[in-house]
């Protein structure tokens, strides 16, 4: 397995970056020895205009975003290899109705949209086509007490939920149906200290990390139930150096970085 050596930067960047990051901040990485991805890079911006000139630049080397996170004034993204993705395309806009009548437009061109992200006004969107996936839809829940029954209402219809993004006081959702998950849970809670126990419960059951999401104060989990049945491991850390270095030992010991994200 190769992994691309080197994380992205500007040279700016490495002044600007508190020692620390603010009280109870951390960034949690999920990995995995899923096999799919023969290659990765990441990137870290701090202005989402330079992240996008070193995505480009990742797709003429073949590679394709696989994951996209802001949080503590940062742009990071997950580039990847051996996705299976034939084409992809990166939604931004500030003005939510923009955005959303910009995603209807590639679904109408067969797109799937597999990851949404918002940060410092704007709202993020990654579409692919390629994907295993099939049916792909969005919902959006004004309220929290409405997405419990929300979910269960898609689950009865066949799909399973991939995504998550709380931000812009609204629940952005998107389902997907042809998964290969055999089953799904999730939790939420308000207390990172009770994400360790939740994850750990969860996989003693035969369940894995899908994603992880914080936002109005709630630390949100998607598992799934699938044929992979290859480790995980997670990893915290506040610094942005002690990130890098997680990322950069697990690729070592031959896992993928999968998912990424911000919270408290």
């Amino acid at each position: 397995m190769k992994h691309k050596r080197g994380f992205t930067f500007l040279m700016a960047l490495l002044f600007l970056l508190p020692i620390t990051a603010s009280a109870g901040h951390f960034w949690m990485g999920l990995f995995s020895k899923e096999a799919r991805y023969t290659e990765q890079t990441f990137l870290i911006q701090k202005h989402l205009k330079n992240l996008n000139a070193s995505i480009n630049e990742g797709w003429k080397d073949g590679f394709m975003v696989t994951d996209i996170e802001y949080g503590n004034d940062l742009w990071m993204a997950t580039l990847s290899k051996g996705t299976g993705y034939t084409k992809q395309a990166y939604v931004k806009k500030r003005d939510w109705k923009a955005f959303t009548r910009s995603v209807g437009q590639h679904l109408d061109k067969g797109f799937m949209l597999v990851n949404v992200e918002y940060g410092d006004g704007t709202w993020v969107a990654l579409l692919v086509k390629g994907s295993r996936y099939s049916e792909g839809r969005y919902d959006v829940i004004r309220y929290w007490d409405d997405f419990p029954a929300f979910i269960t209402k898609r689950w009865d219809e066949g799909y399973h939920l991939i995504d998550v993004e709380p931000a812009d006081g609204k629940w952005v959702a998107v389902f997907a149906k042809n998964t290969g998950f055999t089953a799904q849970a999730y939790d939420s809670v308000d207390d990172e200290k009770a994400v360790d126990e939740i994850i750990k419960k969860r996989w003693d059951k035969g369940y894995r990390l899908l994603s992880s999401e914080y936002g109005d104060g709630l630390w949100f989990l998607i598992f799934v139930k699938d044929k992979n049945k290859k480790g995980q491991v997670y990893v915290r850390r506040e610094r942005v150096n002690g990130l890098k270095e997680a990322i950069s030992t697990q690729w070592d010991k031959g896992l993928k970085l999968i998912d990424l994200s911000e919270g408290r």
